[in-house]
């Protein structure tokens, strides 16, 4: 990652090709060309800021939102300057984030390879759903997922202080063994 104290130091006007900076001084709206090294600097400031929202160790509902925050700004700056980013996968991705950290309570040490399976499978169910109401069908789904993990575990749910002794007792196991 390119750091931006280093980038204020070294970053001139000089340093980027003339029709790059034409490009980025069209793109932003800027009517002098000093103002796009800087808002390259600016671009990349904004990165720092979502890596270090990105890699909290824990996530309050305030931490959630600076998060969206971070990840909406960061897009559309990075847009803004690097117009070739539009496509790329690493940017796809973060537009996942946020309910990946929702889902999985942080974003340290989980796969990206997890994440896009999951959307894989949703976007192979897409197919089979009535097309009228596809929010609705994935949501009865994806509610199914649950349940079955919920039984696979025992019954068990670490939001309850006691698990269900109903799913415990009986022979659930065995639905699993075919």
């Amino acid at each position: 990652m390119i750091m931006p104290f280093l980038l204020n130091q070294f970053l001139k006007e000089s340093s980027i090709k003339r029709n790059e900076t034409a490009m980025i001084q069209q793109r932003i709206d800027a009517f002098q060309v000093k103002s796009v090294p800087k808002i390259i600097i600016f671009c990349w400031i904004y990165v720092a800021k979502t890596m270090k929202a990105v890699f909290n160790k824990k996530f309050t509902s305030d931490s959630y939102k600076e998060l969206q925050q971070c990840l909406e700004e960061e897009f559309s700056i990075l847009l803004k300057v690097f117009v070739n980013f539009v496509n790329l996968p690493n940017i796809h991705v973060n537009m996942h984030l946020l309910m990946h950290a929702k889902t999985f309570g942080t974003l340290i040490n989980t796969q990206v390879g997890i994440k896009e399976m999951v959307h894989h499978i949703f976007k192979r169910m897409v197919p089979k759903t009535n097309c009228k109401n596809i929010d609705l069908d994935l949501l009865k789904r994806y509610n199914t997922l649950f349940a079955i993990r919920h039984l696979a575990d025992g019954g068990i749910d670490s939001r309850f202080n006691r698990s269900c002794t109903g799913f415990t007792n009986s022979n659930f196991g065995q639905l699993f063994l075919n």
